[in-house]
């Protein structure tokens, strides 16, 4: 009798820690959320960054065996092709967003939680959204649902929750002259010395303006198209045209309007100044300043 005694209890201690280790049912705390990237600053090198967390608990918790899971992400419905492209990190690893459930992980798509603990708060598992925003991205709201899938030690299904990633491109716009001597913000074109017997033209120059929505372009001249005389009050009238259209520089009522966005390398706008040929006007220094805003629409 004392020898089956010893047996069973060594049996009994053997079972014991078994029992504990099969106690382990993981399962997200929460049951959504959602992930707004607004605020975006346009250009290069650009990136805006959300941080996040999900937390996983142990519903069966209690014992002291370990309970270890794996969160997996897919996307729900088929891929935008207009979403701007992002990447979904957690702990410095970039994470692969596979394209519908039930897809073969790979090994950066799985993201291991050791020993899920019990209670109500569970443990938080950090994740962030990093989105680069060059110039290229057209203005507007997207949308894009993840679905992170819980799975248990075994590889089976647990839980699953949702996470909705909202990205807010804005309407944004920058311009630059280019072929022109001078600062991004001053420009300087010569003419040279004007003749009598021909018109004179500008070198190649033009406007480069990037946006990520429709624009307008206005031009306002100080003097309404005309080069005044330094320290008098003759003028010499002069054209401007734009992408070979002519300017009406004698209104400020002149916004020509592009209906669309441009791409990273942005949009080229020819521009080109012609003068004379001359009269009998006095010589000098003769100067117009011409303003220039592009505006997002």
């Amino acid at each position: 009798m004392r020898h089956l005694f010893l047996i069973a209890s060594s049996l009994a201690a053997l079972a014991a820690p078994g029992v504990a280790s099969a106690a382990c049912s993981p399962a997200f705390v929460g049951t959504g959320e959602t992930v707004n990237l607004t605020g975006l600053s346009i250009g290069t090198g650009e990136v805006k960054r959300e941080e996040f967390n999900l937390r996983v608990r142990n519903l069966d918790g209690g014992g002291p065996g370990t309970c270890n899971a794996t969160i997996r992400v897919t996307r729900v419905g088929p891929a935008d092709p207009n979403m701007p492209p992002y990447t979904l990190r957690s702990g410095g690893t970039d994470i692969d967003v596979l394209s519908f459930a039930g897809t073969a992980g790979s090994p950066n798509s799985d993201v291991l939680i050791p020993n899920a603990p019990p209670g109500p708060n569970g443990r938080a598992v950090p994740f962030q959204v990093t989105l680069p925003t060059p110039w290229g991205l057209k203005a507007g709201v997207y949308v894009e649902q993840l679905r992170f899938t819980l799975l248990d030690s075994s590889g089976n299904q647990a839980d699953t929750q949702d996470v909705t990633i909202n990205v807010t491109v804005p309407r944004a716009v920058s311009l630059r002259i280019v072929g022109a001597t001078g600062s991004d913000e001053v420009s300087r074109i010569d003419l040279g010395n004007l003749s009598t017997s021909q018109a004179s033209m500008s070198d190649p120059f033009a406007l480069r303006i990037w946006s990520t929505s429709a624009y307008s372009v206005n031009f306002r001249s100080l003097n309404s198209g005309n080069l005044v005389r330094a320290g008098g009050d003759d003028r010499i009238p002069y054209t401007l045209t734009l992408d070979g259209q002519p300017v009406n520089l004698a209104s400020t009522n002149n916004d020509y309007r592009y209906n669309d966005y441009t791409t990273a390398l942005g949009q080229l706008h020819p521009l080109v100044v012609r003068a004379g040929p001359i009269g009998a006007v006095r010589a000098g220094f003769y100067s117009d300043r011409v303003f220039v805003t592009v505006t997002p629409v």
